[in-house]
């Protein structure tokens, strides 16, 4: 973990092969269906349990079709679901604003939000933890940001009870998130 340094070249080649070609190109909403994720074989394991993939694919990103979002969704039964998510931006002033968007999250009365940097090997990574008083469930969500690439990576964990949620750390999170990058190299 300690050599990653930033998204892997692999998988911003891989995905923007697939983009022009995919069923979300053009599309406002990311189009997804079966398939093999192109940015892990298979989920690390999350609460000692190793989740599945169940859907991936592409959609549009920010105002054009030139930047786009691949996604891999999983999850495990009765324990939480989540999502993988690559965003290349057209630009680095799209990329930008959507960093300061997840940096600058805060609570509402559905939800108690906290964002953080934490460090992961030698990277900073922002790690969200939320928790929905109303519909009692938790979240974390992390991204890292690969300036020089205008590219964002992001793992989501959602639907967390309680116990679940308090079992797993922003720490663990961002680890979880640096060591899917680091396998990819």
């Amino acid at each position: 973990m300690n050599s990653v340094s930033q998204i892997p070249e692999s998988w911003l080649q891989q995905t923007a092969d697939g983009w022009e070609s995919s069923d979300g190109y053009g599309q406002q909403y990311p189009v997804l269906s079966e398939g093999d994720c192109l940015l892990a074989d298979q989920m690390p394991r999350i609460l000692d349990k190793r989740p599945r993939f169940t859907d991936v694919g592409w959609g549009s990103f920010a105002s054009d079709d030139d930047g786009y979002r691949y996604i891999c969704d999983f999850w495990r039964r009765d324990l939480y679901a989540g999502e993988l998510q690559l965003i290349q931006a057209s630009s680095a002033a799209d990329a930008q604003a959507a960093y300061d968007d997840f940096k600058n999250t805060t609570s509402i009365p559905e939800q108690d939000n906290t964002v953080e940097t934490v460090t992961s090997g030698n990277l900073e990574v922002l790690v969200l933890t939320r928790w929905y008083p109303t519909n009692p469930q938790g979240y974390y969500s992390a991204m890292y940001f690969d300036e020089d690439a205008q590219a964002l990576f992001t793992i989501e964990i959602n639907s967390l009870s309680k116990e679940n949620f308090d079992a797993i750390s922003p720490q663990d999170v961002a680890d979880l998130l640096v060591g899917l990058m680091a396998s990819a190299q």
